[in-house]
């Protein structure tokens, strides 16, 4: 599987790629400490070293982690990794997850929470030329749409919840390469905003974007998961919070300089991924669009409002996956900003 197929896979593979039985805890992450005084803790990516994860790089290139007395292990992903079993099985304190996966895994077993979320809106969108433009779901209408077979499941899940028939376009299978929707083969394309987007333009063509959220898909994504038994030991939640202190505030700075995010992405913590510099920023800066609302600007990054939990829950149903209210859990960020909007 190569990077754009585990990057979208998303809903229409979460019940594949999170399941198997989920087994009780073993190998636990307990943390031990370095010799000069440091609690050891791991925290799993759910993909290579790329910009993604810009802020774990920053907190810990900048001496946040120790800051709080803390030293992160910050374990790569990969097209093999699935998270959410990693986290259950206390291999890894936290990590990086998705409503779609988290839910199945705890309809399978997991005891798990989400806490956080990076993404407020999901990443993907439609993708489509400017002479040929796709603003809103109406501009479907008589369209080929290029879909990924791993991405169907949310494709028919956001044609619902933007109400539209999908008799009135024509779907056309294609891979995860944007040649169809350069070369003109298709009229829209199934994308991810902060990474497709910026490869067209490179190809010297500026799309035309339906960011899914702004239609009724409001799923948050880039997810903090943690153990639910984790937030109710004393010195686990202590753990994770002091965590989230430095990590977010490491990503207040890589949403402030994209620059700082891709010179330690292609030059320390990615190097040897094959990423370029001049991608790995724009990738990052356009990646503040889904990290920074309204919501996050007057309560704090990755925090989960009411109505982004409620919609998550929806849009999630619509693709056929059940996620309880319970599932998230706003208690730890609220003691990690204290009634704040910032970490300092």
């Amino acid at each position: 599987m190569d990077r754009r197929s585990f990057l979208r896979a998303g809903l229409g593979a979460a019940g594949v790629a999170a399941v198997g039985p989920l087994l009780a805890a073993c190998g636990d992450d307990s943390s031990s400490t370095t010799s000069s005084g440091l609690t050891k803790i791991s925290y799993q990516f759910s993909w290579i070293k790329n910009f993604q994860f810009g802020g774990e790089y920053i907190a810990d290139s900048k001496g946040y982690f120790k800051a709080q007395n803390l030293a992160v292990d910050l374990l790569a992903g990969g097209p093999n990794t699935a998270v959410d079993p990693i986290i259950q099985s206390g291999k890894a304190l936290l990590g990086q997850s998705s409503p779609d996966f988290t839910a199945n895994a705890v309809a399978k077993g997991a005891d798990l929470k989400i806490i956080g979320a990076n993404y407020q809106k999901s990443p993907f969108c439609i993708m489509s030329r400017p002479e040929k433009p796709i603003r809103t779901p109406a501009d479907l209408a008589g369209k080929k749409i290029g879909i990924q077979a791993s991405n169907e499941v949310a494709w028919a899940a956001f044609l619902k919840l933007a109400g539209v028939d999908a008799s009135t376009l024509t779907k056309v299978p294609v891979q995860f390469d944007i040649t169809p929707v350069v070369s003109g083969d298709v009229d829209g394309f199934w994308a991810y905003v902060n990474d497709d987007v910026i490869r067209m333009k490179e190809q010297g063509t500026e799309p035309v974007v339906m960011l899914l959220a702004d239609f009724g898909y409001e799923v948050m994504t880039a997810t903090y998961t943690a153990r639910a038994d984790s937030l109710t030991d004393k010195t686990k939640r202590d753990q994770i919070v002091r965590f989230l202190k430095a990590d977010l505030k490491g990503w207040q700075d890589a949403v402030a300089d994209p620059q700082l995010v891709a010179d330690l992405t292609v030059n320390t913590y990615g190097k040897g991924n094959g990423l370029e510099l001049a991608e790995q920023k724009e990738c990052a800066a356009s990646t503040n669009a889904i990290m920074v609302t309204d919501d996050t600007k007057a309560h704090g990054l990755s925090t989960m409002s009411e109505e982004l939990i409620a919609g998550t829950i929806t849009s999630l149903a619509a693709a056929g996956i059940t996620a309880k209210p319970d599932l998230f859990d706003t208690s730890v960020l609220e003691e990690v900003y204290g009634g704040k909007a910032t970490v300092s």
